[in-house]
């Protein structure tokens, strides 16, 4: 049904109000007096030009009209595509997402319009409007729920790599929701989607389940890898296997795979089986040639080898290694956290002192993004890193009777996971606090009892 208030009548009261000619207006706004005369008067519909050009002539802010132009435009029983591809565009452009919501929930039961919308969501997506793409995506997906195609698989894809934020449970539901689309995908989307799902448990510490998806990554990689190697050439390869630019060799899904593998051995402290699976990421001697970006791969996979052997022969008790491990953290800022988050958890286990390591380093060891050689470190890992670290450090100090400076690091370890919640990094610090609450200051103590009710006021809140 028609607005109760339309563009024509609020251009015709502002006419009237400023006692202005249609002519002295036309030259306001750029719009031709008969054309404005015809407006007004319903003789024609109106153009998203003439309203952006009479928004200006009326000293409104760009796109203040598109709300009302929006129902005026959906009045018509079935609207053209290109009018509404056209204005869905420019409502991205100004970041008019009710507009583009209230677009998308009027035509979503025409089918027809489901495959533009996915390409406009495509469109949006690599240009980085991700809030505007997802709730195309939505609209498609919602459109297609009962098929069984493609298309609704990676608006789910998309749909779970935009709303993936700092929220652990919340990521760890949308990993459960997306994962029974993943074999839908093409195969390398679901090499990627792999990968994602796979780090999403292992920054939750679930590592069985990353043991189920790094063997599946890494099975899904190898074949796709050998059916690409048995090609006489690149032309002859299935266009599935054709690589894209943006995206990764195959090299790599299946060095990571045994990288995750390695990570699940460490945490069930099978450090000899973790050395097998680091000698596979290490030397692939299958590999027979390969590209620059595979040998950049391969040589940021061979660094990360010779990092985590030492790591695991530290955590081993084998204390000959740990000055090659320092060596290496000195050298490599973007790997210092958790290095440093090993050597000190090592040093918790085994009753060994490492201050000498702790006053080099420590002055370093605020939060932050951690990149490698081809991308950068799944956010929450560095996150769950940085507070472990934290909390390993308060750990430390405590047990050596250095009460002030251990009380001082759960207290900051707190304070990283009202931000980063990590509920077995938040037990492990009430734990310690308790344990040695008879050494805190009472203002150690109000700012631990303020610091708890934040994070759980905050975990609540997500």
């Amino acid at each position: 049904m028609q607005p109760a208030t339309t563009i024509r009548q609020l251009l015709e009261n502002y006419i009237q109000g400023k006692g202005l000619t249609l002519h002295q207006f036309a030259d306001f706004s750029g719009v031709n007096a008969g054309t404005l005369s015809s407006l007004i008067n319903h003789r024609k519909p109106m153009s998203m030009l003439q309203v952006d050009r009479i928004s200006a002539g009326m000293g409104l802010a760009e796109g203040s009209l598109y709300e009302l132009y929006v129902e005026e435009c959906l009045v018509q029983s079935s609207p053209n595509w290109r009018r509404l591809g056209a204005l869905l565009r420019r409502c991205a452009e100004l970041d008019k997402l009710s507009c583009i919501q209230r677009i998308i929930h009027a035509i979503m039961d025409n089918l027809a319009y489901a495959p533009y919308l996915f390409e406009l969501a495509e469109q949006w997506y690599q240009a980085g409007r991700k809030d505007a793409a997802s709730l195309l995506y939505q609209c498609v997906a919602e459109s297609e729920k009962y098929q069984h195609s493609e298309r609704l698989a990676l608006c789910q894809y998309r749909l779970f790599t935009i709303h993936l934020g700092d929220d652990r449970e919340a990521n760890m539901n949308l990993a459960a929701s997306f994962e029974p689309y993943v074999e839908r995908l093409e195969e390398q989307d679901q090499l990627d989607a792999l990968k994602s799902l796979a780090d999403i448990y292992a920054a939750n510490q679930r590592w069985a389940k990353v043991g189920e998806l790094a063997e599946e990554l890494g099975r899904k990689a190898r074949f796709q890898y050998a059916m690409s190697s048995s090609a006489n050439s690149r032309s002859e390869l299935p266009s599935a296997l054709v690589q894209e630019e943006t995206r990764r060799p195959l090299l790599f899904y299946i060095l990571y795979a045994n990288l995750l593998q390695a990570n699940v051995c460490e945490a069930r402290e099978d450090y000899e089986q973790a050395l097998d699976f680091v000698s596979l990421y290490t030397e692939p001697g299958w590999v027979q040639s390969c590209s620059e970006t595979e040998r950049i791969i391969m040589n940021q996979f061979k660094e990360w080898g010779r990092a985590n052997a030492c790591l695991y022969r530290l955590m081993a008790g084998q204390l000959e290694v740990l000055p090659d491990y320092v060596k290496y953290a000195a050298a490599h800022d973007s790997e210092r956290v958790s290095a440093l988050l090993k050597i000190t958890e090592a040093a918790n286990r085994h009753h060994f002192q490492v201050d000498d390591i702790l006053e080099r380093f420590g002055p370093h060891l605020k939060f932050e993004g951690r990149g490698h050689a081809f991308g950068s470190y799944h956010a929450q890992i560095a996150a769950d890193q940085h507070a472990r670290l934290l909390a390993e450090l308060a750990a430390y100090y405590l047990s050596t009777e250095r009460a002030e400076t251990g009380m001082n690091y759960i207290l900051a370890c707190l304070d990283c996971c009202a931000d980063f919640y990590n509920e077995s990094v938040v037990i492990r610090c009430v734990g310690l606090f308790e344990k040695y609450r008879a050494w805190a200051t009472p203002e150690m103590k109000n700012r631990y009892a303020k610091l708890i009710s934040e994070v759980q006021g905050n975990h609540e809140k997500r």
